[in-house]
């Protein structure tokens, strides 16, 4: 190998298949030169041989999607150990991590931003595969959680949400559970 002197790049002159030059042709227009192609290819080559080289983020990303791994906050974490999963209900930091997602305080939130909040999160952390809001004429909301766990898990997460829920707002919610999602209807009172 030679060192190009100015550019600080390694010369490499190598065969390669058919197959392989038409990829690199294929990209060259997006990233401007072959040399340029093969560096990107190289760099995600290594992401593939190397994954625990990744950052915080990238690795969580990954887990998240590869898996499916979720994220739970450390007060909820040490509930399930002592083998409470009740307490987790109100042994948590749920209004703690809406406000940090959404930017402010719950004195600065409308109920509808809370639950956006709530939607966000939970969808982030991986413990629904979708989650709805919708608001009716009559300013009652419809919250549609979607899983593929259990009507156990249902429950439990149905009775979560309602007890964060009354406990910050002044308002009612009716749970209806099924196998493999539930549904909380909210009204502010």
């Amino acid at each position: 190998m030679e060192k190009s002197k100015k550019s600080g790049k390694e010369r490499v002159h190598a065969t390669i298949s058919d197959e392989s030059d038409s990829i690199i042709k294929k990209y060259v227009e997006e990233y401007g030169s072959k040399s340029a192609v093969v560096d990107a290819a190289i760099k995600v080559f290594k992401r593939y041989k190397e994954p625990y080289l990744g950052d915080t983020e990238e690795i969580w990303s990954r887990t998240r999607a590869e898996l499916n791994m979720v994220l739970v906050g450390k007060t909820t974490f040490l509930s399930y150990i002592k083998g409470s999963a009740k307490d987790a209900y109100t042994e948590n930091i749920a209004l703690e991590a809406i406000e940090w997602y959404l930017g402010k305080h719950k004195e600065e939130m409308k109920l509808e931003d809370f639950l956006n909040g709530l939607k966000g999160l939970w969808q982030v952390a991986n413990y629904f595969r979708t989650i709805d809001l919708e608001k009716n004429d009559k300013g009652a909301f419809k919250i549609s959680f979607n899983h593929d766990m259990t009507k156990n898990y249902s429950a439990y997460w149905a009775g979560y949400f309602e007890t964060l829920l009354k406990e910050h707002w002044n308002c009612s919610v009716d749970p209806f559970i099924r196998k493999e999602s539930f549904q909380l209807v909210v009204k502010e009172e």
